[in-house]
């Protein structure tokens, strides 16, 4: 109905508007391209539209690019400042996809503030602390929403921070890694070593325990000497990491979506899910496998 209503109406109507929003909504995740299309057909027209414009930014967050959607967001905010869920998206995209946790903090502290028992929101907020360095603030918000119930996402999440402001708290300044947002492989090492170097990465802007990281470590050895997946022309280090640390998420039913794996790696989702089939069809990876699960 939708699709019919997009054709018969005329393209500077309101109707039509409606139906290209609707249909962008509805394909955003599952179909970015086509989302992104008639997200662009209702700016066409309706340039002022804030819906349109953030699902524009979902979809192209999607597609992996991350710089046009941060743009796309902060245009849906200057239209619509006090959307909670904007904010949340935005600063969910800078800290995870883009690596610039101190940018994200006050757009996430705007979400948190009008939506304080929403989990979801309080775990991006208390992740972005984290990674800004501000672990006990990160510790407050985790505290304050798991009062108000726990989640596993909370819990592991809270798990992190914990092990890693105790990490900060003995380790030399030296010693300290730098921002994740910052590492790129610049030099040609050998396949193998450059997607350890990506998935030690990737990892460590994930809510994952230890043992889950062990756990994706054995992943990615099975990977390459059983099931032989290697990094090559058409098989990136990067997607080919992303679809590891999928599989832990898979195997131990840990609530994140494609999107939110696929965006510390800087992959497109669709790339994230062709290489989790293969992988999981290459080694039969069930849900809660004895080889994987934690």
């Amino acid at each position: 109905m939708l699709h019919q209503l997009a054709r018969i109406a005329s393209p500077t109507s309101e109707d039509a508007a409606f139906a290209h929003q609707k249909l962008a909504e509805l394909l955003a995740e599952e179909e970015p391209w086509r989302a992104a299309l008639y997200a662009r057909r209702v700016l066409q027209h309706f340039p002022t539209s804030h819906r349109a414009w953030a699902v524009l930014a979902l979809s192209q967050s999607t597609l992996g690019h991350f710089r046009f959607a941060r743009t796309a967001y902060q245009r849906a905010l200057e239209l619509a400042p006090k959307n909670g869920s904007y904010a949340h998206n935005l600063g969910h995209l800078l800290d995870v996809a883009l690596g610039d946790p101190h940018a994200a903090v006050p757009w996430l502290r705007r979400a948190h503030d009008g939506a304080r028992s929403d989990p979801s929101v309080a775990a991006s907020y208390a992740h972005a602390l984290g990674r800004s360095g501000r672990w006990a603030d990160a510790k407050k918000v985790l505290g304050r929403a798991l009062a108000h119930g726990p989640t596993r996402e909370l819990s592991a999440l809270a798990r992190w921070v914990e092990r890693r402001s105790d990490d900060v708290a003995v380790r030399p300044p030296a010693a300290r890694h730098a921002p994740c947002g910052s590492a790129r492989i610049v030099s040609q090492p050998g396949a193998h070593e450059a997607l350890s170097r990506t998935l030690r990465l990737g990892l460590e802007r994930l809510p994952f325990s230890d043992e889950q990281r062990s756990r994706a470590r054995e992943l990615a050895r099975d990977a390459t000497e059983q099931a032989r997946l290697s990094v090559t022309r058409t098989r990136s280090s990067e997607s080919l990491a992303a679809a590891i640390a999928y599989a832990i998420v898979f195997v131990d039913e840990v609530p994140l979506t494609h999107a939110e794996v696929a965006a510390p790696f800087r992959v497109p989702v669709a790339q994230l899910r062709g290489c989790f089939a293969e992988l999981r069809a290459e080694l039969r990876i069930t849900r809660g496998d004895d080889r994987y699960a934690t």
